[in-house]
């Protein structure tokens, strides 16, 4: 484990533990939580590894201080383990400034953990551990946007604070698609962090009633994709008044590429996840023009489709992965020579938006387009194929 400063809680060992401590305190009475911590450790390492020892000991005779819930045993150990100079050996070895570095911080943690603790308080968990609705339910829920300023980072699609406004309360629909847990606890194992996984789908409705789960079509969140993960929390979800309207299968074959975050929490100047919803699902008119951004942004273009044509790559820092990159990077240097020598024969470049650019098409005089198609509806690329062939 990694030690990045003197305090006691200053590594990696005290960092990973503090939320075993909380799953622990948080289930048990003090005697089995301490128990239990003190089992789980012990697969890891014990006092032979002095400095692993210390930096466990340490940080959960000052977590138990703080709480208010510090035994005798516990700090009188912590206590000795100070005075005798134990785990110290690696400080000394450092040289004199970390060696002093350190007798400072563990004088001060020793007069703390001797010094009156708190009354004991209520140990909260900083996990959301509800699996919020069942795994193919359709569900309703309001926007909010009143007093919130729609979000223009890169890529959001143009939208005055007006119209965003007017989006107050109009209902957009989802689908559970999963529940994801990113973090476990080892002693506790009921205690995780659960992530709902979506699938948003296009349109406002001013009522659950309006909607028809057969009619609905998939938005796009972010990277032609309409998967998003959020807290597995009802607490938001009530406060917009959500409704069931329905339940159906679950498509097969889910991307495992959902890592978009929305944060219903969340309301500042640089972020609000109305502006999310709002930009994927906002009926905006589909526009088809001469292309407005510069070519790099078609080269990237370019290599997304690359990616999409060759699979999805394995997990990064191994051999497939690095396969799978140089592959994709000699197609789309194929692909950027070919559209360098359409734009040498006098090319033009058109792009379908929807909300932001879909698919580009380069078109040489007299020639078939060339259509450059990253998104996951095919109506897109024929809608811009054909009215580019129309062109000159």
């Amino acid at each position: 484990m990694g030690t990045w400063g003197a305090s006691i809680t200053g590594n990696d060992t005290a960092l990973d533990l503090i939320d075993e401590y909380k799953a622990a305190f948080y289930k048990f009475d003090v005697d089995t939580a301490v128990s239990k911590i003190d089992q789980y450790v012990r697969t890891m390492f014990d006092e032979t590894d002095e400095e692993e020892w210390v930096n466990y000991y340490y940080s959960l005779a000052d977590f138990m201080w703080k709480k208010g819930i510090l035994t005798d045993e516990i700090r009188d150990r912590a206590v000795q383990m100070v005075d005798s100079d134990f785990g110290m050996q690696l400080w000394i070895e450092a040289g004199t400034r970390e060696e002093n570095a350190r007798r400072k911080e563990l004088q001060k943690f020793r007069e703390k953990i001797l010094s009156p603790q708190c009354a004991p308080k209520k140990i909260r968990l900083d996990f959301h551990m509800e699996d919020i609705f069942n795994d193919g339910e359709y569900v309703a829920f309001r926007l909010k946007t009143l007093e919130k300023h729609y979000n223009r980072e890169a890529g959001y699609a143009k939208l005055s604070e007006e119209e965003f406004q007017a989006c107050n309360d109009k209902y957009v629909v989802v689908q559970k698609i999963m529940s994801d847990v990113s973090q476990v606890s080892q002693i506790v194992p009921e205690v995780c962090d659960r992530w709902a996984v979506f699938r948003l789908f296009k349109g406002m409705f001013d009522s659950p009633d309006d909607i028809r789960i057969e009619d609905l079509k998939e938005a796009d969140f972010r990277n032609g994709l309409p998967y998003f993960y959020t807290e597995s929390s009802m607490f938001h979800f009530k406060k917009r008044g959500f409704v069931v309207i329905g339940s159906g299968p679950i498509p097969e074959n889910v991307k495992n590429d959902y890592a978009n975050g929305l944060y219903l929490g969340i309301n500042h100047e640089t972020y609000n996840p109305d502006s999310l919803l709002v930009k994927s699902v906002y009926p905006f008119k589909i526009e088809i023009s001469e292309y407005s951004s510069s070519i790099s942004s078609v080269y990237t273009m370019l290599q997304m489709e690359s990616r999409i044509e060759c699979g999805e790559g394995e997990a990064p820092n191994n051999i497939f992965f690095k396969k799978f990159r140089e592959k994709v990077e000699k197609m789309t240097e194929k692909k950027k020579k070919e559209i360098d020598s359409m734009l040498e024969k006098g090319a033009k470049i058109y792009e379908l938006r929807h909300n932001n650019v879909k698919c580009v098409a380069v078109k040489v005089p007299k020639k078939k387009a060339r259509i450059i198609d990253v998104s996951s509806d095919p109506e897109y690329r024929k809608m811009l194929e054909e009215y580019v062939n129309q062109q000159p």
